[in-house]
């Protein structure tokens, strides 16, 4: 349709309407602003917490996923390629992959995705306050690695983001990036205060993360456990 048919169809339009309103069927329309035309009415909901139903990650406030992380390339069946060469001195070493840990769960509200990094706390209703900590074992040798050996001044260094499946960022939680030392006390990772992160939330932790490490590890393959556990309580970190 050309603009110009666009007009004319519009002006086509209001001289009916006009000849309408001079055969007398206007006068009845403009009862319509009328006060006793008309009504009010009221919708209303009633919304309860939820339990968090049955599954292994049961509560009102649940943490549902979490990443396993690999540093540097992987090392190979034999040991003679990949992995990152040593330097002699403190290095860093970039996360090359983040996934979801088989611990992760299905229970996630139904539309909502994870992304292989993120630390997931579904909070059905509640106001209470939250606290997601993270705590790492140390790096112990593994694989064809005596078991005895430990990396030396390991530290893991969480980069992410808070982000929500919410529709927006009202009542945030907060993300923190902490500096997680193997073998060390356990650090904040994700927080909400009383009131706030209500829904679902998560820190997005991206290969952005690394690893550092101080001079005089051997050559070897290298894992630590990591522990993350939520409470309803408020943060004592700063």
């Amino acid at each position: 349709m050309t603009k110009k048919t666009a007009l004319q169809l519009i002006a086509t339009v209001a001289l009916a309407a006009g000849f309408i309103g001079v055969s007398g069927v206007g006068a009845n329309a403009a009862t319509t602003d009328d006060a006793t035309n008309k009504q009010t009415t009221d919708a209303t909901v009633s919304l309860t917490a939820g339990d968090g139903g049955d599954g292994a990650h049961s509560g009102t406030i649940k943490l549902v996923t979490a990443p396993n992380m690999v540093f540097g390339p992987a090392l190979s069946e034999d040991g003679k390629t990949g992995g990152t060469p040593i330097t002699g001195a403190s290095q860093t070493i970039k996360a090359s992959s983040l996934t979801a840990s088989k611990n992760s769960s299905n229970e996630l509200p139904t539309g909502v995705t994870a992304q292989p990094g993120d630390v997931t706390v579904v909070n059905a209703g509640s106001t209470d306050p939250w606290n997601v900590t993270v705590q790492a074992s140390d790096f112990t040798g593994t694989g064809t690695t005596a078991t005895d050996k430990t990396l030396l001044g390991a530290t893991i260094n969480l980069k992410g983001s808070a982000v929500s499946a919410n529709g927006n960022t009202d009542n945030a939680a907060i993300a923190a990036q902490p500096a997680v030392t193997a073998g060390g006390d356990a650090v904040q990772v994700l927080s909400a205060t009383a009131g706030n992160g209500i829904g679902t939330w998560a820190n997005r932790l991206t290969t952005d993360s690394d690893l550092t490490i101080q001079g005089g590890n051997s050559a070897g393959t290298y894992a630590s456990t990591l522990t993350w556990t939520i409470a309803d309580t408020a943060s004592t970190q700063a």
